[in-house]
């Protein structure tokens, strides 16, 4: 790694002109986790810019309104461990606690772990059936934009240049809403996902949501399964959930696993997530 130039911003408005200066040659430093990987073999920026040093970055924060703000120099580990997000957003604190080891979730970010796009991501299912959105900075100003508009490919987002995720949005879920996260891995330990799931039961409104990781290029966000309520049948509707989720999904064989074999792995997803969270909430 040589020949760029480091930089570490104080404010977010120095930050956003130095990627503005470097006409997309530069790249941001958050966590590191996958940027020091990519560039020991990769090209190299003309630019580094180093983040963390911006204070409202590295804050999580609910809003009057209910709404979680997660920053995104935030550690996954943080997430993983604040025991709010636990009660609130279950799904999202398991993804975070999903992602490689312990000493991994201590330098990565969530928004990092999003940014990067690699199809395995643990933390964008459970933010896709929450509704996650994502507050972008860059020359044109500030936008909040939906979370499932953001993948486009492995490794391929929606930001354009010079812009950087500087929070990940979660909005307040509807009273009664459950949430959890479930994945199938190769090995017993940290390890990367052949599947990962999240789902959310909305018993109120009778809808159960999944969204699958680690299949595709991207993940899918699965339309909301009707008719679920608190007196129905967690095998049946996990079936039903299943049935819908393989119309939704494109598989992809890779050296981790074959699309079948991915094909299969959703279904019992689909089913275990369905038994946790309408076992758990289900009344005589």
């Amino acid at each position: 790694m040589s020949g760029f130039r480091y930089e570490r911003p104080g404010t977010l408005a120095e930050a956003t002109a130095l990627l503005a200066g470097a006409g997309g040659g530069a790249r941001i430093l958050a966590g590191g986790t996958d940027l020091m990987i990519a560039l020991r073999g990769g090209p190299q920026p003309t630019v580094l810019v180093d983040i963390k040093r911006i204070p409202e970055l590295g804050a999580v924060r609910w809003t009057p309104a209910g709404d979680l703000e997660i920053g995104a120099c935030v550690r996954v580990q943080d997430v993983a461990d604040d025991a709010r997000i636990r009660e609130v957003f279950p799904a999202l604190a398991e993804g975070a606690e999903a992602i490689g080891s312990l000493q991994i979730r201590w330098r990565a970010t969530v928004a990092g772990n999003l940014s990067n796009a690699s199809p395995c991501m643990d933390t964008a299912p459970p933010l896709l059936v929450l509704n996650g959105r994502l507050r972008v900075t860059g020359p044109q100003g500030t936008r909040e934009a939906p979370l499932a508009d953001f993948f486009l490919g492995v490794k391929q987002t929606a930001l354009a240049p010079g812009e950087l995720v500087t929070a990940v949005i979660v909005p307040k879920p509807a009273a009664g809403l459950s949430s959890a996260f479930d994945k199938i891995k190769r090995s017993y330990g940290h390890d990367l996902a052949i599947v990962n799931s999240a789902a959310a039961w909305d018993p109120a409104a009778g809808t159960l949501r999944v969204a699958i990781g680690s299949c595709a290029v991207r993940p899918a966000l699965v339309p909301a399964l009707a008719g679920v309520g608190p007196k129905s049948d967690p095998k049946h509707a996990g079936e039903r959930l299943a049935a819908l989720a393989q119309e939704h999904i494109l598989p992809i064989d890779d050296v981790r696993a074959s699309a079948e074999y991915r094909r299969e792995m959703t279904s019992l997803l689909c089913r275990r997530l369905a038994a946790r969270l309408l076992g758990a909430g289900r009344t005589s």
